[in-house]
């Protein structure tokens, strides 16, 4: 199972390994890990004009990351997904704090304020980092301001709780 971290700095853990900062080959390889993660399949399009850089740029950079996180590992056999120009992580493979985030979230909507509490206090954990913290690009602080609201609008809201 792969722990995707992307609350604070991004990371992930594996069989006893940590990755983190250049251990996935350079900022490109690592901002793909996050974007894979934060937004599931996309297209070497996509993928090429979120990172500013061309296709054949971002299949190498995959490549890359692939090889960080699987040293060794056939691209066919990889957690990162590629079919037909489009990139996916294995979901069965991966776990993301930012979907377990989402998870807590959805739980508490509707509940009363104390049914929502342990669900929001756990959200709030989650998210007591801000999001791709080490990240300055455009998409991650429009990301950092969409989480932070979705903590500040949480109902009953999370500061109350905390």
């Amino acid at each position: 199972m792969f722990d995707i971290q992307l609350f604070g700095s991004i990371e992930v853990r594996t069989r006893g390994i940590r990755l983190a900062g250049d251990d996935f080959g350079g900022d490109r390889p690592r901002r793909l890990l996050a974007l894979l993660a934060l937004h599931g399949e996309q297209s070497l399009v996509e993928l090429s004009d979120l990172v500013d850089v061309p296709p054949a740029v971002v299949r190498a950079d995959l490549k890359v990351l692939r090889e960080a996180l699987e040293p060794g590992v056939r691209g066919r056999d990889s957690v990162v997904v590629g079919r037909f120009g489009r990139y996916h992580l294995d979901a069965e493979r991966v776990r993301v704090d930012v979907h377990t985030f989402d998870e807590l979230i959805m739980a508490a909507e509707g509940r009363s304020p104390e049914r929502a509490a342990r669900p929001l206090t756990a959200a709030a954990f989650l998210a007591a980092r801000p999001l791709l913290a080490d990240e300055d690009t455009p998409w991650a602080a429009e990301l950092r301001a969409e989480y932070r609201a979705r903590l500040l609008m949480a109902n009953p809201p999370v500061t109350a709780l905390v």
